[in-house]
């Protein structure tokens, strides 16, 4: 009867035992669960504050992994480094978990302050990737048509720094054109009246090579060869203004393209995107807002939970257990400044016994010695009684080294 009795009991005992999740819940309320398992109260309290650990810590990884794949984009290194900062924000959680102590049943209201406000902090940093996540779609968008506009701006803003220059070669290259076009016309202008003078429709009114047609000829063909050589001056330089342009053109494009790579869809133009369109759409901003809130109040549940749930019983066994070992480790103090003592004591008193012992056993050898230095000191020339004394101090005493 009584080995059935025990079999029941340690079947109650096994039954009653927490599963490993339930452990694990309670290590992530930064709780003893040696404890904890003996309270019959606080067992469900404590796994509802390890939830909200786990799902602040879930949070911050998913957070921290979209951060980072703004800026990485292998994953192989992006899941290491969520984790990492994921596990970093789970451990601060922790601590300021674990970091909650109260006194004659009061929170100390300093230390939460401070603790909620790194919280927030916190809260507040995790929020932001979260919602970039969120807005992915309409961010992408916004992207492109803030890259156009700063292209746009960019392209205006070479075009007025190179602007004097351009002015200066584009007027050289029109007025070499002009005089060419001038001059063509004018050779138009010569050979048409040449050849009216030379078909009858002159002036004239002769037909064939006339005196004034001969004339008219002359300055045909003397227009033909100034266009000529101006036609052959002018071709060098046109090409030269030209190619000056062309080089221009082609710097700015390629300052074009140089700040186009600049123009990326990173963690900082992500979020200045997500600014211009919260200023844009008034309505979006306020949804950004309670997004933000509803995150940041994700992050500081578990500390809120610790705060507004009531003192149980936990609690109290574990200021019972702190109170009695430190009770047991002042005892323990007390009584190795005591025994410490004695010792130096017991020391003491053996030492002056071995020293007597000595001293009255050594006594008529060194009684010897002393008259011998005596003798010898009196038939030295140079007697001093410094000397002699520093030899009985050795005698006595013995050589400090």
């Amino acid at each position: 009867m009584l080995k059935t009795d025990l079999h029941t009991k340690d079947e109650i005992k096994a039954a009653a035992a927490p599963d490993g999740i339930t452990r694990f819940l309670w290590w992530l309320a930064a709780a003893d669960g040696d404890v904890l398992a003996e309270c019959k109260t606080e067992k469900e309290r404590y796994r509802i504050i390890g939830l909200s650990v786990m799902v602040t810590w879930l949070f911050a990884t998913l957070a921290w992994g979209y951060f980072f794949s703004t800026i990485i984009k292998d994953d192989m290194i992006v899941l290491p480094l969520a984790l990492f900062f994921g596990f970093a924000i789970l451990s601060i959680d922790r601590t300021l978990i674990a970091a909650m102590s109260r006194g004659n049943g009061n929170l100390r209201l300093m230390p939460v302050a401070f603790r909620l406000l790194l919280a927030v902090t916190i809260g507040l940093f995790i929020s932001q990737p979260v919602v970039l996540m969120l807005f992915k779609k309409d961010i992408i968008a916004q992207l492109e048509l803030s890259k156009q506009t700063k292209l746009e701006a960019y392209r205006k803003q070479l075009t007025t720094m190179n602007a004097g220059q351009r002015t200066e070669l584009q007027q050289a290259l029109d007025r070499g054109r002009q005089r060419v076009e001038q001059q063509t016309r004018e050779l138009k202008f010569y050979k048409d009246t040449y050849i009216r003078e030379t078909d009858g429709t002159g002036g004239s009114g002769r037909i064939g090579e006339s005196s004034v047609a001969r004339v008219k000829k002359s300055a045909y063909l003397k227009s033909e060869d100034e266009l000529a050589a101006l036609q052959q001056d002018w071709a060098p330089k046109e090409q030269q203004l030209q190619a000056q342009l062309a080089a221009m053109h082609s710097a700015d494009s390629l300052r074009e393209t140089i700040y186009l790579s600049t123009l990326t869809d990173g963690f900082l133009a992500q979020v200045e995107a997500l600014h211009e369109l919260t200023e844009q759409h008034p309505a979006l901003q306020q949804r950004y807002r309670l997004i933000v809130f509803i995150i940041t109040l994700i992050e500081i549940m578990p500390l809120l939970s610790k705060v507004l749930m009531p003192k149980g019983e936990y609690e109290e066994r574990i200021a019972g257990a702190a109170a009695q070992n430190m009770a047991a480790a002042r005892l323990e103090t007390a009584a190795g400044k005591e025994l410490l003592q004695h010792y130096q004591e017991a020391a003491l008193a053996a030492d002056k016994e071995i020293v007597d012992e000595v001293f009255e056993n050594t006594r008529q050898l060194r009684r010897e010695e002393a008259a011998a230095i005596v003798k010898d000191w009196q038939h030295r020339e140079n007697r001093q009684y410094r000397q002699l004394w520093r030899q009985m101090k050795n005698l006595l005493l013995g050589k400090i080294s």
